[in-house]
């Protein structure tokens, strides 16, 4: 069943791209190592060009350019593939989806090892694992690891603590060190993880020696339902180290030696686990050492949970004890004798209660076809002429070599493929086991070229996607990069790029260019890839120099708006300016016509003095004189005078050529006649019947106009009932 569900997940068609929406389809799949993994993008464009990337980390290990991605993964790990697919157009679209090949540990709590034929992870943990080689929590709580050093050349001692949660947050699950902060990372030794429930969890040991050698192994956690216990308490405590299985005396070594107590799988309704590190010290200082609650302050003392402490070393007893109390007052007690020993501690393979992994590790994590690889059984108790060793190279069943006295074995492999290799291994007392490990066979692999692209208006950023041969000592990669441009000033502007592993590269003219990269490796093999690049946009044309000390940046597109606005304004100016100029010239014209005694400057005034009382403003109108140089006015006519009297009630009479709301107002109680006026001084007869019954004096003699100060009271004139006619408009502030 699980084959078939890996090759159904194996040929998902599960990238899918929307090129009118953008939509990016993502996934992740589990394949079994050795299958072929089969890929295909849907709903794309015509004419539109593929690029797959399959990456292990930050490793690249496939590329290719067809429409349907065929690959089988022959090394375990999680991968993550990407397809960037780019139209006609050039615009470009991308999707990725994460494979996980292989299972993520082969077996609950089998050793899974590489890099070194001696190297090998030796741990134990508290709760410890059971027979099935998992390790039971109830509920969430604690779980304390205990690595033992077995080489001086070991650098660090990482501990993932479930390998399928992301600690880190860098997108790779299986890759945390989650113990980087302890001691532990460097020396080994004691180290504690808090665990909530969840639906899969797999601790991971990693030992990576100085020459680069790594072991791993893998332990499956498992939580179990947290029931609650009935009836009276029965104590069960649990320590690591472990006890000796023959004395059943936990042994420790050393000046001082770290002890953890897990007292959960007590029986029973338990309301308290009290701990007692050691009976015989009076840690609470009340004068009785057998009554110490040691754990007081710590959670196990509630729920039982994995709790440790330091022991300094000491050669008198030390009994360690757990007290169990019930909630209907009964209780229980278990006692552990622990033992500081002055003679060196056993080896890893020789500490009894140790759960020692004997496995089959390999030099390689992957070999190349016509590459020795040699593979080795660890972990044996005995010596090595008391095994017989079985070996199957390729898992077909039928035994390829049988040796007694050596544990190891070396093997060619000439086909690329995913071998299940096995070795039986059978002790001088008959007694058997099987030991089996997937081996990764892949094609020779050589130095080659590859890179891919990212285009933004006329820049490329180019990624360099190279890959180096497996079998060379050093790595390391030259590059040179021909972007196939053409302009020689753009060219001399951008050499720096030409050398650079991942550059970018701006062009100056739209079009299509041929860029080329060719990798140089250590052992001077060169490779050559070649891409065509469309550009669509030139570079912006740069603005001339002009001698400006300052220049405001301005962003693209203002000055051009500017100036139209600009010159919207202007027409608009222009438009009402000879608009303005055609109705002065047709008043002017009018006034002429209706005045054409007057003068220019007299028109002028008069159009001013009409334009300010339109406006509402009289107190700064002087009135307009006419011109009388060929006509010499009467001395006692009212109507040629100079100015009125003040106290001669004048009947005005309306100018055909004015409106009643053209009336002007003068800027004092006395002052010349307005024009509109001066015909009312004639005798009329209509204006005789509407005189006022006050008898009207007659005119007085000329006289000086008298000079009035501005700020002189006005004097109380006497105001004339005269009827007005209506047609003659009203009368005229200054007069009344």
């Amino acid at each position: 069943m699980h084959n078939f569900l890996s090759k159904l997940a194996a040929t998902l068609l599960i990238l899918i791209l929307l090129p009118s929406a953008g939509v990016h389809a993502s996934g992740k799949m589990e394949v079994r190592l050795g299958e072929k993994v089969t890929l295909q993008g849907q709903d794309i464009q015509p004419g539109s060009s593929y690029k797959w990337v399959a990456k292990l980390g930050k490793e690249i290990v496939a590329t290719q350019t067809n429409a349907i991605f065929n690959y089988a993964f022959n090394e375990q790990g999680e991968y993550e593939v990407n397809l960037t697919v780019t139209d006609r157009l050039g615009d470009t679209r991308s999707t990725s989806v994460a494979i996980l090949a292989g299972s993520r540990y082969s077996r609950p709590g089998e050793v899974v090892q590489t890099g070194g034929s001696t190297l090998a992870v030796f741990y134990s943990t508290l709760p410890a694992a059971d027979t099935d080689g998992r390790v039971h929590l109830l509920g969430e709580g604690r779980l304390i690891f205990d690595i033992e050093p077995t080489r001086e050349d070991i650098l660090e001692y990482r501990i993932d603590q479930n390998i399928f949660e992301d600690s880190d947050g860098n997108g790779v699950a299986n890759d945390d060190i989650d113990n980087s902060g302890d001691d532990s990372y460097l020396l080994g030794g004691v180290w504690e993880a808090q665990y909530k429930i969840t639906d899969r969890a797999v601790a991971e040991i990693t030992e990576v020696a100085s020459n680069g050698e790594k072991a791993k192994a893998q332990v499956e956690l498992v939580f179990d339902s947290e029931s609650v216990g009935t009836g009276a308490p029965k104590a069960v405590l649990d320590v690591m180290p472990y006890p000796d299985e023959v004395d059943k005396k936990v042994y420790l070594y050393g000046d001082e030696a770290v002890v953890s107590f897990y007292s959960r799988k007590t029986q029973g309704d338990i309301s308290e686990y009290r701990i007692d590190r050691n009976i015989f010290e009076d840690s609470n200082g009340d004068g009785n050492p057998s009554n110490d609650i040691d754990n007081l302050n710590d959670v196990s003392f509630k729920n039982g949970d994995a709790w440790k402490t330091t022991y300094p070393k000491s050669d008198g007893q030390i009994i360690a004890q757990l007290i169990a109390v019930g909630r209907d007052g009964t209780g229980s007690r278990i006692q552990r004798e622990l033992r500081f020993s002055d003679a060196p501690p056993p080896s890893t393979t020789e500490t009894p209660g140790v759960r020692v992994p004997i496995a089959l590790t390999a030099d390689k994590p992957f070999v190349q076809t016509g590459d020795p690889i040699t593979f080795t059984v660890v972990g044996l108790k005995k010596a090595l002429d008391k095994y017989t060793f079985i070996w199957d190279f390729n898992g077909d069943g039928t035994p390829d070599q049988e040796v007694e006295g050596n544990n190891t074995a070396i093997q060619i492999y000439d086909t690329a493929e995913v071998y299940m290799v096995k070795v039986t291994v059978t002790d001088d007392e008959g007694k058997t086991a099987d030991f089996t490990l997937e081996t990764f066979v892949r094609d020779a692999v050589s130095t080659a070229a590859d890179f891919e692209y990212t285009v933004d208006s006329n820049k490329v950023t180019f990624q360099n996607l190279s890959t180096v041969s497996a079998n060379l000592a050093n790595p390391s990669l030259s590059y040179q990069w021909s972007f196939g441009d053409t302009d020689e000033a753009g060219l001399t502007k951008q050499k720096d790029q030409v050398g650079l592993e991942n550059p970018e590269y701006s062009y100056k003219n739209a079009g299509t260019y041929i860029v080329t990269l060719t990798v140089t490796d250590s052992a001077d093999a060169t490779s050559t890839h070649t891409e065509e690049i469309q550009i669509d946009k030139g570079a912006t044309p740069e603005i001339p120099f002009t001698d400006v000390k300052e220049t405001q940046e301005t962003p693209a597109g203002t000055s051009s708006w500017i100036m139209k606005t600009f010159k919207i304004v202007l027409y608009l100016v222009l438009i009402v300016v000879a608009l303005l100029f055609l109705i002065l010239g047709g008043l002017m014209t009018f006034l002429k016509v209706q005045h054409p005694d007057l003068t220019f400057e007299e028109l002028v005034d008069e159009l001013k003095i009409k334009i300010l009382a339109m406006m509402g403003i009289h107190d700064m109108i002087t009135p307009v004189q006419p011109h009388t140089e060929s006509k010499p006015t009467p001395e006692k006519s009212p109507a040629a005078s100079d100015e009125l009297d003040i106290e001669t009630p004048i009947e005005p009479k309306r100018s055909p050529s004015f409106e009643e709301k053209d009336v002007i107002e003068g800027e004092s109680e006395e002052g010349p006649m307005p024009d509109w006026m001066k015909e009312a001084a004639a005798p009329q007869e209509k204006a005789k019947e509407k005189a006022t019954e006050a008898p009207k004096p007659s005119a007085p003699s000329p006289a000086p106009k008298p000079s009035i100060p501005t700020s002189a009271p006005k004097p109380e004139t006497p105001k004339p009932d005269v009827p007005l006619d209506k047609q003659d408009g009203p009368k005229p502030d200054w007069l009344k």
